[in-house]
């Protein structure tokens, strides 16, 4: 009856062989190599065969399995008899399914024929089981070293004995099936029959209605009813009559179909039995929590679902039926993080806790984030071939995080914005205070101009000024200062330019020297202007504290430039400014107070807002509440006095901090300075002229080149103690100049001597090749000191 299969010529035949001492103990390996003499008679056999052997619905299994123990292939009843969903037996193992696994390793690796003939009785204790005995035979087809290769064919019975020990985690097939409305059967699954107690065929001409307990059918009814009219699960349970003084508590989940003309009902038996009421209220708690809850069985290296509470098919769509034995990837997605994935993975394979965010994907393809929470279930030798794991549904909660996470990045954004905004607002009002000064500035320009000129022309056009050496002398003194209050007025506008340079750079300041230079620096608008308009303002300073303060010297400058002005705008008549300084305790009070035409109470408390002006179209409506915010980043207080008609006064403290000592440097002049060979390169033939007298006035030897090229060329000939250069000339800057002689000649110090002079040193910039940036004009003491140096050096 058994025949011979020639499918594989490399088949060891397997002779009788005896257990030893490790298999009993559980811990046999199908990879040992076994005498070649033990497996020469085993006979060949077909799995062909023995699957032909199943007949539907008998009590009776048929199953394949390699050297593992897994299911290589089974017939129509291993599912069943062996108490799996369908098609579970693909992704699990005997070793999971039996309670003795141990004995079962000895007897069915044991080839001897008088003990392999014998029954093996087992217990199944797999949470997919129903608790009940089989009685087990093997046939080994193929026996080899490698355990992927073998082959044994293993017959199972239900047997009629009760189990020795108390159920496992009993897990019940879902009870699948379609009706019309009114509950009456269309189809059913095989569990049904199980559950009522009769053949498939009796089940398709039930009615629901028909067999629910008479207190439980207007429950049914109302359920049906709310059923068909809706697209969503409803759920639902009842007792259904299941055989004379047979009842069962079935759980009804129920939804029409597309088509709107039956309902598909996935229904779980819920009823609470007398031999263990423990476990089946167990089942039942964990069927009608809201979390989803699933347990994976090891299965080979992996972990697969045996077994899905109604919650989970709820939430993915996917019946237990089609999810039982498969990996947790049947709800990966393509935008699924394989970081996630794979910390899962580490987990059940490291047989560890896991709490982690995942995105996962429903049967219909919606993703929906969850909370995974994976525990293991050990054995007692602390083994966890089973892993629980319980999905939350994280959706709304992750949805509502990643819009917070947006409208922070807006937020920070608006931030950035806000503060690029204020930054272009204070700009736009020292440009604002800038363009009301800028006709006093021309106005004191035109002033220094005048004894310019005038002396220039008188010395230039009466011949005998030049031979009145008391006149020359005093003219030209004249003529020297006024050169001088033009570049003091330059200096006053290069305050305004360094008001952007490092705004966030706190350092010490001494507030009443910062407003001496306020004062001089608004001069023309409190004393110009005003008197071109008929207005004498007296302008008072009391300084009385010597402590500083930390800030930011322009963002101050600004402040009191700003207030000093409004002061003045607010002067209608003749009038007084008074600034004051004083100490207040730990801080420093500065108050600038006048005797304009002051603010009513309704102007004083609108007047820090943005964009609120009393001077019409001449006012931005900024002044005020850029100072305010100055003050308040300075940890200074703001505050303002008014009565119409009498007066303002604005009382701003700051904290005080120690005073710095600092030490400074004592440079004396050489009293005898050697004589240096100076190279001057510079466009602008005047300066040349200018320059290269001053320089030859101290004994020097100067050579002068008004084109840069020239400039290069010489120094290849001739050697030079000093460079001094302009920066802005054509065809080459001051800086390609510098680079080109320090390649050549790294040792020689090269002075710039340039009208950008402040700016470069208060934007902190070092020209690359540069020793010494000085500002035109240069006083001749300034420069002289400077030679001194290099001299002193030679």
């Amino acid at each position: 009856m058994l025949r011979e299969s020639n499918s594989n010529p490399t088949q060891r035949q397997a002779g009788p062989r005896q257990p030893d001492s490790s298999r009993i103990a559980g811990h046999s390996s199908l990879s040992e190599d076994r005498p070649s003499e033990q497996r020469r008679d085993a006979p060949t056999l077909d799995w062909n065969f023995f699957a032909r052997l199943s007949t539907p619905g008998e009590n009776a299994a048929y199953s394949l399995h390699n050297g593992h123990l897994a299911f290589v292939d089974f017939d129509l009843n291993a599912d069943r008899v062996w108490g799996l969903a369908p098609g579970q037996a693909k992704a699990t193992t005997l070793a999971l399914l039996v309670a003795d696994v141990a004995a079962l390793k000895d007897w069915l690796f044991n080839l001897d024929p008088a003990t392999s003939s014998h029954e093996f009785r087992t217990t199944l204790a797999a949470p997919g089981s129903t608790g009940h005995s089989l009685a087990l035979k093997a046939f080994p087809l193929f026996i080899s070293p490698d355990p992927e290769k073998t082959r044994i064919a293993i017959k199972a019975m239900q047997t009629n004995q009760s189990p020795d020990s108390a159920k496992a985690f009993p897990v019940n097939l879902n009870l699948s099936s379609t009706h019309d409305f009114d509950g009456q059967f269309k189809t059913a699954s095989l569990s049904w029959a199980d559950l009522l107690g009769t053949d498939i065929e009796q089940v398709r001409e039930l009615n629901l209605k028909h067999i629910v307990v008479p207190s439980d059918a207007q429950r049914l009814s109302d359920y049906l009813a709310e059923a068909k009219e809706c697209d969503s699960v409803r759920s639902c349970i009842v007792r259904l009559q299941a055989g004379p003084g047979r009842v069962k508590s079935v759980l009804l989940s129920a939804r029409r179909n597309a088509q709107h003309s039956k309902l598909l009902i996935e229904a779980k038996n819920m009823t609470v039995e007398g031999n263990n009421p423990a476990m089946d209220l167990l089942k039942t708690s964990v069927e009608l929590v809201k979390e989803s809850v699933l347990l994976l069985m090891r299965a080979g290296p992996s972990f697969r679902i045996c077994y899905a509470n109604r919650a989970f098919e709820h939430m993915t769509g996917y019946r237990y039926s089609r999810v039982a034995g498969s990996s947790l990837a049947c709800l990966h997605g393509p935008k699924t993080n394989a970081r996630a994935i794979l910390d899962i993975e580490e987990s059940l394979q490291d047989q560890s806790e896991h709490n982690g965010n995942i995105l996962l994907y429903r049967k219909s393809g919606d993703a929906f984030w969850a909370n995974a929470y994976l525990t293991p279930l050990r054995d007692e030798s602390g083994i966890a071939n089973y892993f629980a794991v319980i999905l939350e549904d994280a959706t709304e909660v992750r949805n509502v995080s990643d819009e917070l996470a947006k409208k922070n990045v807006e937020l920070k954004t608006a931030l950035a914005d806000l503060k690029e905004t204020q930054k272009n607002l204070i700009q736009q009002e020292s440009l604002r205070a800038l363009g009301q000064m800028a006709s006093g500035i021309a106005h004191d320009f035109n002033n220094l101009l005048a004894p310019i000129l005038g002396f220039s022309e008188l010395l230039l056009t009466v011949p005998k000024t030049m031979q009145d050496k008391g006149k020359l002398t005093s003219y030209l003194k004249k003529i020297q200062v006024a050169a001088q209050d033009g570049a003091a007025v330059v200096s006053r506008l290069r305050e305004f330019y360094r008001s952007q340079n490092s705004p966030e750079e706190f350092i010490q300041i001494l507030p009443d020297e910062l407003l001496w230079q306020v004062k001089e620096l608004t001069r023309h608008r409190w004393k110009n202007q005003a008197e071109a308009k008929g207005i004498n303002i007296d302008f008072q300073m009391s300084m009385s504290s010597g402590r500083p303060i930390m800030g930011n010297e322009p963002e101050l400058r600004q402040v009191f430039t700003n207030l000093i002005i409004n002061a003045v705008d607010a002067m209608t008549h003749d009038g007084g400014i008074t600034v004051s300084v004083s100490d207040a305790a730990e801080k420093v009070r500065i108050v600038i107070e006048d005797s304009g035409c002051g603010m009513n109470e309704e102007t004083r408390q609108k007047c820090l807002e943005p964009f609120y002006t009393t001077k019409g179209k001449l006012g931005t409506g900024l002044g005020l509440s850029i100072v305010f915010g100055v003050v308040q980043r300075h940890h200074g207080t703001f505050n303002i006095e008014s009565e119409e008609g009498v007066g303002t006064k604005i009382i701003m403290e700051f904290p005080a901090v120690k005073r710095e000592i600092r030490e400074e440097l004592d440079l004396r002049e050489n009293t005898e300075m050697k004589s240096l060979r100076i190279m001057l390169v510079d466009d602008e033939e005047v300066l040349l002229e200018v320059i290269s007298e001053l320089l030859a006035s101290g004994g020097h030897t100067v050579d002068v080149y008004g084109d840069p090229n020239s400039a290069i060329k010489a120094f290849e000939h001739k050697e030079y103690d000093l460079v001094i250069t302009d920066r802005a000339m054509p065809l080459m800057s001051g800086d390609q100049l510098a680079a080109a002689i320090k390649h050549a000649a790294p040792q020689t110090p090269i002075y710039m001597i340039t009208g950008f002079g402040d700016m470069i040193k208060d934007t902190g910039e070092k020209p690359e090749y540069i020793d010494e940036v000085l500002a035109k004009p240069v006083p001749l003491d300034v420069l002289n000191r400077k030679l001194a140096e290099i001299a002193s050096q030679k």
